[in-house]
């Protein structure tokens, strides 16, 4: 018997003023391995300041969101750090997994946060997953057709991770003959339907900002972007910023 070895992976990334002003940055993970946010490190090098929210480092399905990972960067709401090296798991928390902050709500989300149910629709929900668990990228594409108001509809071979979610970021590359008329390789997802949660329904995403053309004839995987936000303060006079650090462990099989 065998068993698939994780990879821990840190993102980095210097972002000197992202406590005054959003950075944000996209990350796919190898194909057929799901992702766990680890660890956030920053290391600040200009005091970060916001009276009503403090700067924090999100991790999520879209710019701005905290689905897979949050770290506030203050010892309460509106008290940003000074400079100095901090880390998510250092913090006072409790839980393992997931590990959340003490301090006050939402500070730190790690390890995919709460557990929430799973299944199949009229059978049992009693499956426990992580609500914030990173969803596998490489999904196969099947077929694409014309789908709500001429955007493209995208078919997958095998149902879609409970996890992904109307306004996630997704990467559809290799498609042969149909086309999207787009002018980034990123777009949302604007609609889905998936068999793990109704067996009588295909699976399926539509594509917000495409217009679909062309007719499919082969090919297609469908990545799910991860959206690491470096984001300002509110409030005041937000400033600061450092060097960001992620940590996360993908987790599956080296292929589907």
């Amino acid at each position: 018997m065998s068993y698939d070895i994780s990879e821990l992976v840190t993102y980095s990334y210097l972002d000197a003023t992202f406590g005054a002003t959003q950075v944000n940055h996209l990350v796919v993970g190898p194909r057929g391995k799901v992702g766990f946010v680890r660890d956030i490190e920053v290391d600040v090098a200009t005091a970060l300041v916001g009276t009503s929210t403090v700067p924090e480092v999100a991790v999520g399905t879209s710019q701005g969101d905290a689905t897979y990972g949050r770290y506030r960067l203050g010892t309460a709401v509106g008290t940003g750090y000074g400079v100095g090296v901090f880390k998510a798991s250092n913090e006072l928390i409790v839980g393992n997994p997931p590990r959340v902050s003490t301090v006050f709500a939402s500070k730190v989300i790690l390890d995919g946060g709460p557990l929430v149910t799973s299944g199949i629709s009229g059978g049992s929900f009693g499956t426990q997953v992580p609500q914030g668990r990173i969803p596998a990228s490489g999904q196969v594409v099947t077929n694409v057709i014309n789908g709500t108001s001429n955007v493209a509809r995208v078919f997958l071979r095998d149902p879609i991770p409970p996890q992904v979610v109307v306004g996630q970021l997704v990467n559809v590359h290799d498609v042969q003959g149909a086309t999207f008329n787009i002018a980034t390789s990123n777009v949302t997802i604007s609609a889905l339907s998936s068999s793990a949660n109704n067996p009588a329904n295909p699976n399926w995403i539509e594509l917000t900002g495409t217009t679909f053309g062309g007719a499919y004839t082969a090919g297609g995987l469908v990545d799910y972007n991860v959206s690491i936000s470096n984001k300002a303060g509110t409030g005041g006079t937000p400033a600061g910023g450092g060097t960001v650090r992620v940590k996360i462990e993908w987790i599956g099989q080296w292929a589907p």
